[in-house]
């Protein structure tokens, strides 16, 4: 009789599962056509056991420890810190094609200094922003009497978007971009042969600049100004007979629906509103709401970066529209491209962070905060080598700023344990001197340097328990809580707001777990896990925005990875199939929108697997497994990371594995082409001397047992032939 097996060196099933517990093993057809009963005998290899396999071998594991080991609580009640709903499990959606130190301030240009320097008198506009390509041709005249609609508008090129609304996750948010016009005229557009012929000469003025421009008196204002550019009209200046409020004078100009962003002068009083999509922008006695003037110019980029900077912490997707369209405008506007790099990072999509990364550089070669951030991304796309490259432009830029050098060295650290072989000693001594760099700056009177400096300070602290804790050390018992005191120490005096603390405590539960996963000395989990999924809950209730709170799962995830990991080393599988369960739903609604690496389709594929496994082990439930393992799967298809970890056998030996679950809920043809794929797998790994041929011996009786069920007695006879030949080597070839 056969039945299916898994291999004895991976997490595969060997023989058919225990009588029971999981009851799954395959019979073949006697010679007499009765199929025979299956076996009951089941063989678990040890890797399974460290994933918490069953409670059973949980209990033995910690049994059968040293007296002197240190022994871990149970994570048994993680729930038991309640975050604000339990996620709900979805699939991982396959990857699409598709801050350092903070930002420079903004930077407004003109606009300001219109709004600024000029309220109540006719202004002196910006200097005009070619339109994008292709523009709409202006709609018919609308005279303007106070109670209706003073400019006119183009054809919408999109769906109109209202302001007051939380965009869902799944949705990115359309500009109605609408550029504005008055009585016919189109700033950017509209000659000034054309104006003159309608309009009448106007009465000839000179601006301080040089500028040309007329002015006409055209009721109901008190004037109207243009002023020109190369003979096109540059922008139209409305001066208001008496102030309005200007909510009224919004509605009236039926932009009152649109998203708008206040402009402040120096002393943060309001001066202005702008409204990026029509290029209007309304000017008001500072302090009140009572609008004085109109400008109406060509679409401006500025305008669209302003409001991003506004609600780039509330409504993430908005923002990202806003800058894209400002780059759409102008491809050479360098705030932009940075502003939008940081929030695409944030997001995880590290494909479109590189080429934004790429441009910014380019466009401005000398900023260390632009390259600061390349590397960073590179770094996040295990991409070591050409980070330090990056990285080493900055160390040799001269007069670099103390907190450039230490945010240098920090990322400088973070890179060696990235390596392939990691250097521990050289991290530790990047991290040494960024702690040494930094922490004078600390009374500095600028909050801004404050903030990055104690966001290094953090990561520096945190990243030398790492590299302790994963290092050849002695006494980590004793050393790594002394550095995760300090970390500690360092949000403690943290005397900001709720926002920018829940942050700093989040990068510090998410480095202790990371700690604790890279060694079993002195780091207990438990207690920072219930801090983390606490911590969840506060600011899952203070955050708006839909992307951030998916950035937020996926944070909380990656940290219960890292608990996770350090439970199996500690042997502790107590209520591992729950907190995997949990973990995997953190991720998965964290993953929606990013763009995992491929180390992390890895990652998270190996966790979706493990739970699937525990489904069929501890309760021999495949058809939940395969549930699992579905959404596994599209996450390691085509993934080079296996092959440059040296993984191919494992994948392999996981893939047979999960073919067991497929045969047994009838998926038969995906069950063999899963086992055929991970034969083929297995097979480069043995010719690359990473796993044993004997381990073939499973996958090819596996295929062998599918075959005589299917009746293709030719192909069970040919691999039950190389399942003994695998069998009897013992040798890695």
């Amino acid at each position: 009789m056969a039945t299916l097996r898994c291999s004895n060196s991976r997490l595969l099933l060997c023989g058919s599962l225990v009588a029971g517990a999981c009851g799954f093993a395959v019979g073949v057809r006697a010679a007499d056509g009765e199929s025979t009963p299956p076996r009951t005998l089941m063989r678990l290899p040890g890797w399974i056991e460290s994933f918490g396999g069953t409670e059973t071998a949980a209990r033995a594991t910690k049994k059968d420890r040293e007296p002197d080991a240190p022994v871990a609580l149970p994570i048994a009640d993680w729930s038991d810190a309640k975050p604000a709903a339990k996620p709900v499990v979805k699939p991982v959606a396959p990857p699409r094609l598709s801050p350092v130190a903070a930002p420079p301030a903004a930077e407004t240009g003109g606009l300001r200094r219109w709004l600024n320097d000029r309220v109540a008198t006719l202004p002196k506009p910006s200097s005009p922003v070619p339109l994008p390509e292709t523009p709409q041709p202006p709609t018919e005249t609308v005279e303007p009497p106070r109670a209706e609609s003073v400019v006119e508008t183009t054809d919408s090129v999109s769906t109109p978007q209202t302001k007051p609304q939380t965009v869902s996750p799944d949705e990115m948010p359309t500009l109605s971009v609408d550029p504005a016009s008055f009585r016919g005229v189109l700033p950017g557009k509209t000659s000034r042969a054309v104006i003159e012929k309608d309009w009448g000469a106007g009465e000839a003025v000179t601006r301080d600049d040089g500028t040309a421009g007329s002015t006409w008196a055209i009721e109901p204002f008190e004037r109207v100004e243009v002023s020109y550019r190369d003979d096109v009209v540059a922008s139209i200046i409305i001066k208001l007979t008496e102030p309005v409020p200007m909510a009224d004078l919004a509605r009236q100009l039926e932009i009152a629906d649109l998203r708008t962003v206040t402009v402040h002068n120096e002393q943060d009083t309001v001066i202005g509103a702008v409204y990026p999509e029509r290029g209007v922008i309304l000017s008001v006695t500072p302090g009140t709401e009572e609008a004085t003037g109109i400008l109406i110019e060509p679409l401006d980029p500025d305008s669209f970066v302003l409001r991003a900077e506004k609600e780039i912490e509330t409504r993430s997707a908005y923002a990202v529209a806003d800058l894209q369209y400002a780059i759409q405008i102008d491809p050479q506007h360098v705030r932009a491209h940075r502003l939008l790099l940081v929030l695409v990072a944030d997001q995880g999509k590290w494909m479109q962070a590189l080429t934004l990364a790429q441009q910014a550089v380019r466009l401005d070669p000398e900023d260390v905060w632009t390259k600061l951030k390349h590397a960073s991304v590179l770094l996040a796309l295990d991409r070591p080598d050409e980070a330090q490259t990056v990285l080493d432009g900055v160390a040799s830029a001269a007069n670099s700023s103390p907190l450039v050098m230490a945010q240098a060295a920090r990322l400088a650290g973070r890179i060696e344990l990235a390596r392939k072989i990691p250097n521990h000693q050289k991290s530790v001594e990047q991290f040494s001197e960024a702690i040494r760099r930094g922490s004078p700056l600390l009374t500095t009177l600028s909050p801004t340097v404050q903030a990055a400096v104690r966001e290094v300070l953090l990561d520096a602290h945190l990243g030398t328990a790492l590299a302790i804790a994963r290092g050849t050390w002695q006494q980590k018992s004793r050393v790594i809580p002394k550095w995760i005191s300090r970390a500690d120490t360092v949000v403690k005096e943290f005397d900001g707001g709720d926002r920018e603390r829940y942050v700093l405590e989040l990068q510090l539960c998410r480095g202790v777990l990371a700690a604790a996963a890279g060694s079993t000395d002195a780091i207990e989990p438990l207690a920072w896990v219930k801090r983390l999924l606490e911590l969840r809950d506060r600011m899952g209730e203070a955050e708006t925005d839909p992307w951030r709170r998916r950035q937020l799962d996926w944070e909380v995830g990656q940290g219960l990875t890292d608990a996770l990991t350090a439970a199996q080393k500690r042997g502790d599988a107590t209520d591992m199939l729950d907190n995997a369960t949990l973990t995997a739903a953190y991720l998965e609604r964290g993953a929606e929108h990013r763009e995992l690496t491929v180390k992390e389709r890895k990652s998270v594929g190996e966790l979706l697997f493990r739970i699937g496994i525990m489904h069929s082990l501890q309760r021999g439930d495949h058809t939940t497994a395969v549930t699992w393992f579905d959404r596994a799967v599209p996450l390691w298809d085509d993934n080079d990371c296996f092959e440059s970890d040296g993984d191919l056998g494992r994948l392999g030996e996981s893939y047979v594995s999960m073919a067991i679950s497929y045969w047994q809920v009838a998926r038969r043809e995906e069950a063999v082409s899963l086992s055929r794929r991970g034969v083929d797998l297995m097979v480069a790994a043995v010719d690359k001397s990473q796993l044993e041929e004997r381990a073939l011996s499973v996958a090819y009786g596996n295929l062998a047992t599918m075959y005589a069920e299917q009746g293709d007695d030719e192909q069970s006879r040919n691999y039950a032939e190389m399942a003994s030949r695998a069998e009897a080597t013992g040798t890695v070839r």
